[in-house]
């Protein structure tokens, strides 16, 4: 169905474009015009199915215009849209046998595509009535297929007293049943290149009555995705959809993976458990594909479980420690723990694998190397891996790069470039009390040298220079608000006393102070 918006306020006109979803109602907005002289031509040029006019517009009036196209086809659909509440403008509107007289200011946009899809089911209707019973059944065959997408996109109107809707009568029987059943069907990537996507449900059709019978009341492609969406009037069981999966693979020569609903009987439901069903095929970035999945397990959680907690702590400690080259059986382990049932949400896993990139990256940024310096591009490969396994090794290979950057530096023996990688190791562990002995074993240094160098260095020793950076850190964290208790655990210190003391040595003054 062509249509066309005649409307001189630019925002009534994008509102319109844009609310309104054209494509769901099978129209297409073909043309519009700002004044009623541009709409002539535009009609003219275009004899559009449907339009939106308003009355008062600048060089012809919208009555005027639609008097004028009417000469042009006489099947064109004409629907108002005004400020004016004038019974004269009404009056006209009727003798034009205008369709529908709707005010912008009470507009209902719900309302508006009810009347949309109620000229659209008349006008076709029309069109084919005489027409061979082979043209009707395709044409029906069309207005079910945009019934079965209105429906799953939640812009199905509802049945409501004293107003009838043409598309909701001929498909009611299709909303009767008492218990519906949502399916999301994942196709494997060859499905595109076997099939042509607008015969899928033709071709699958005799498939699905022989081994589902009629509870299948329709299906739904979704191309981009390769899915196709299922509403079913009750629920299959097993042992039929294993035959229907297995007829349907061989069909398509493709494997496809099934992830079901719970069992619901409010119709207009469907579109929130279709999402729920395709949550499951989240699954497939664990390997698990090619199989059936109910939503009346748990299959996916938001929950971090407590392995995956203590896994993702050591990974941490190993990164502010610098000791990349212990990280990599972490990580194995890490993956291991994360291929169990219920699984995390993949979402979770890639925020989680960022937050490693960040801390690496953090750990790393007195080093030079620019092998090691923040890359967005690698965060965006990491958010659209599809498996798990590539998302570890993207981790990995950042991992082992960071590695190679700390041995360059050890191997340069270069003083300030080992201290500048202390003094990090430092501000990366500043949630915790650390030794001189415990860096001079990371960097594989004697206690003694290590404490020399870092004077010499540095003009300072190890102790007051830690205590120092606690002291800045602490300031830092009262500047936003955070009382002392919560800073002084998050230094490391056992209570706020021990803090209150340390703090009190180095800077003289008490941290109250510095709140103050």
């Amino acid at each position: 169905m062509k249509v066309m918006i005649v409307e001189d306020e630019v925002l009534v006109r994008l509102g319109l474009k844009k609310a309104v979803p054209w494509s769901t109602l099978g129209m297409e907005l073909v043309c519009e015009a700002s004044d009623g002289s541009e709409a002539y031509e535009m009609f003219v040029r275009h004899l559009p199915d449907i339009v939106l006019v308003d009355i008062e517009l600048p060089k012809m009036d919208g009555l005027r215009f639609i008097q004028f196209a009417k000469k042009h086809r006489e099947d064109a659909k004409f629907i108002i849209l005004t400020c004016q509440q004038d019974m004269k403008y009404a009056r006209s509107a009727i003798q034009l046998q205008v369709t529908d007289f709707l005010l912008k200011s009470t507009l209902d946009m719900k309302e508006l595509c009810d009347i949309l899809q109620n000229i659209s089911v008349e006008l076709r209707l029309k069109r084919h009535a005489g027409n061979g019973t082979d043209s009707r059944d395709a044409d029906r065959a069309q207005r079910k297929k945009r019934f079965l997408r209105s429906w799953l996109d939640g812009v199905l109107p509802k049945s409501e007293p004293g107003r009838s809707d043409a598309q909701l009568e001929e498909f009611a029987s299709l909303i009767e049943a008492n218990r519906f059943q949502a399916w999301v069907i994942q196709l494997g990537k060859q499905a595109v290149a076997m099939m042509a996507w607008p015969q899928m449900d033709t071709d699958l059709e005799p498939l699905t009555l022989h081994h589902l019978g009629s509870r299948c009341l329709g299906l739904v492609e979704d191309a981009s995705k390769r899915r196709l969406h299922l509403i079913f009037a009750g629920a299959p069981s097993t042992e039929e959809t294993q035959r229907w999966k297995e007829a349907v693979q061989d069909k398509l020569d493709v494997p496809i993976t099934i992830a079901m609903s719970a069992m619901f009987h409010d119709p207009y439901e469907w579109r929130a458990h279709d999402l729920q069903a395709a949550e499951l095929l989240q699954l497939e970035f664990y390997n698990y594909s090619g199989d059936i999945y109910s939503s009346s397990k748990q299959w996916i959680r938001d929950t971090v479980p407590e392995p995956v907690q203590k896994l993702k702590k050591e990974i941490y400690d190993r990164i502010g420690a610098l000791q990349f080259a212990d990280m990599a059986p972490l990580i194995g382990a890490l993956c291991e723990s994360l291929v169990e049932p219920p699984f995390l949400h993949p979402h979770i896993v890639k925020n989680m694998m960022t937050e490693m990139l960040f801390r690496l990256w953090s750990a790393c940024e007195e080093m030079t190397t620019a092998a090691i310096s923040t890359n967005h591009q690698l965060v965006d490969l990491i958010y659209a891996a599809p498996r798990l396994e590539e998302l570890s090794d993207l981790l990995l290979e950042e991992v082992r790069r960071a590695g190679k950057a700390v041995a360059e530096c050890y191997a340069q023996d270069d003083k300030s470039t080992l201290i500048l990688l202390i003094k990090q190791y430092i501000k990366s562990n500043m949630h915790r009390e650390f030794s001189l002995q415990e860096i001079a074993d990371t960097f594989h240094m004697n206690n003694s040298y290590l404490s020399r160098m870092f004077k010499e260095e540095t003009d300072t020793s190890f102790t007051e220079y830690v205590l120092y950076e606690k002291t800045e850190a602490a300031m830092a964290l009262m500047k936003n608000g955070l009382p002392l208790t919560q800073i002084s655990e998050k230094l490391g210190y056992q209570n706020l006393s021990s803090f209150t003391r340390m703090f009190k040595k180095v800077r003289g003054v008490s941290p109250s102070r510095y709140q103050d």
